[in-house]
């Protein structure tokens, strides 16, 4: 549609040179780097960055949750575990059985813990086959081209808050 893309940088957490290597297999016409901290590295991503932040905290200054009906604070605080204004919007929003609104990432670790501590413990059925499947799927549903799923899938409502843990105990 117009655009030649040529170099695609990117900033990872993880092994560089395994999502380099996969992403090169993927995409052999595109020079790819993916670097730790490629933010202090490549002037390009430090922008992008920024952009990317500042579009979100647009986004998140007239966000309306999805659920309708929660009267939540709109100070979230900066997003990060190391903001104590995050941790504390996050601490007086949990629910005791639905968790977090969709807009959390319910598998950051400072999620995972409140709400080990303050909800329900929920336990699905498929949850043993689930974690099975679904390390083997992560990347080739990442990276891989879309493929029409057969299985019967969970109610948008709860596979974007993907529960820890459907036996509620009080």
């Amino acid at each position: 549609r117009g655009i030649e893309l040529r170099k695609v940088f990117i900033d990872t957490v993880g092994p560089p040179h395994t999502y380099q290597k996969r992403l090169q297999e993927l995409f052999p016409g595109i020079e790819i780097t993916v670097a730790k901290k490629a933010d202090s590295l490549y002037p390009i991503v430090s922008a992008a960055s920024v952009c990317a932040k500042v579009t979100r905290d647009a986004h998140l200054s007239n966000w309306v949750f999805a659920e309708g009906l929660l009267k939540l604070s709109k100070k979230y605080g900066s997003g990060y575990p190391s903001d104590p204004n995050t941790v504390r919007w996050l601490k007086e929003s949990v629910d005791h059985v639905f968790g977090f609104p969709g807009i959390i990432r319910f598998s950051w670790s400072t999620c995972v813990k409140l709400l080990d501590d303050s909800a329900a413990k929920i336990v699905w059925a498929d949850d043993e086959e689930s974690v099975q499947n679904n390390a083997k799927l992560m990347a080739s549903k990442f990276f891989g081209a879309k493929q029409e799923s057969t299985a019967r899938q969970r109610s948008k409502f709860f596979s974007r808050r993907r529960p820890i843990v459907l036996a509620v105990t009080l």
